[in-house]
């Protein structure tokens, strides 16, 4: 029992200590925002909508309540499942691109003036239509949570527009391109980034040239950073990816990202059966205390179901003791196979040559 203690003792502090210098909840949302998804913040304004059956609304929040004081339809528009927003300095997309079964033969871009939004009598506007389909997608078959061609990312940079796919087989995400201008088209693949996880939002910050890629690993919500890349050569820069370690206070399903300074993010997680839907503040700055780059020893992934992998760290011998502090597993590989375990949770101890504990976490086995 007394090693059970310091592990528990390890991981509540390290935890504790990640949620407090990362993210802030600001508030709780609304109903009418349940299911939001896209952010964008323009001209002082919090802008977000819901995704599938929510209407084609915008709906501006009050930064420090949550509250909506602004809801904008978008007459000619159809809400099929609305997934984010981006702008540059002429227009606001809307991206219709959500595809869970991976047969969608209707993906969209909507484009809208920023003036006519700012400035519409009646809170009604109209929108023009980028139609597009994925160059390299053949098969239509429909597979639920089973499929590459789902998205919920619309990155504006330079004079185009790039989506960052939610794979829900491999936890990549590939990035295709796409004109700015009304018309049909094929979009083409141009990257991939292993996200490893599934990439819900993003955002370009156009003053320190980096892209910000909001996601989660079962409900475990993270931040992928790509800096220091050329043209859209993207996968070349430095990536790296940060946990945001839960409790939160609200919905761990981070859903939408929003710049609203140079180093300061608003966020927003839709509701869950982990929380209430909520608006985030998070400090750039701070995400250097969670950086999982290359050489940050991580277990991934996690939760798991068969095996898991102890990576960046240099150990001799992994004890994966359960719940009791009762070791269950002694292993040496970096892949360390779990299937005969039972499931709950775990905490797996990596040692060196002289038996010194160097890493500890915990483990969901499911």
């Amino acid at each position: 029992m007394i090693r059970l203690t310091s592990i528990l003792f390890f991981v509540t502090c390290s935890l504790s200590f990640s949620y407090g210098q990362q993210i802030t909840l600001v508030t709780a949302l609304q109903d009418s925002v349940q299911e939001t998804s896209g952010l964008i913040y323009l001209n002082g304004r919090l802008i977000t909508h819901n995704d599938s059956g929510g209407g084609a609304i915008l709906h501006e929040l009050d930064s420090i309540s949550g509250n909506v004081t602004r809801s904008v339809v978008i007459e000619n528009a159809t809400n099929t499942d609305w997934e984010d927003l981006c702008y540059d300095s002429t227009y606001i997309y809307i991206a219709d691109f959500g595809n869970n079964h991976g047969n969608r033969i209707n993906l969209r871009v909507y484009r809208l003036l920023i003036s006519d939004y700012f400035t519409t009598p009646n809170d009604t506007v109209t929108a023009d239509t980028i139609l597009f389909s994925y160059a390299n997608q053949t098969n239509f078959t429909p597979s639920l949570f089973a499929t590459n061609f789902d998205a919920e990312t619309l990155i504006s940079y330079g004079d185009s527009l790039f989506i960052f796919t939610k794979n829900w087989v491999n936890n990549w995400t590939d990035i295709y391109v796409l004109p700015k201008t009304p018309g049909t088209y094929q979009a083409e693949k141009i990257d991939s980034i292993d996200a490893q996880g599934l990439i819900t939002g993003g955002i370009y910050n156009t003053l320190s040239h980096t892209i910000l890629l909001s996601g989660y690993i079962s409900t475990n919500p993270f931040i992928v950073e790509v800096s220091n890349f050329t043209s859209t050569h993207f996968s070349d820069g430095t990536i790296n990816r940060y946990m945001i370690t839960p409790p939160l206070g609200g919905s761990t399903q981070i859903e939408g990202i929003a710049r609203s300074q140079d180093n300061q993010y608003y966020l927003t997680g839709e509701m869950t059966f982990n929380g209430a839907p909520a608006l985030y503040r998070l400090n750039r700055p701070s995400l250097n205390i969670d950086a999982i780059g290359l050489n940050t020893p991580r277990i991934y992934p996690n939760p798991s179901t068969s095996f898991v992998q102890l990576k960046g760290l240099n150990f001799s011998v992994v004890e994966i003791y359960d719940a009791l502090g009762r070791l269950q597993k002694t292993a040496h590989d970096q892949s360390i196979w779990i299937e005969g375990l039972a499931k709950g949770t775990y905490f797996l101890v990596a040692k060196n040559t002289l038996g010194k504990t160097i890493f500890t976490e915990k483990m969901i086995i499911q």
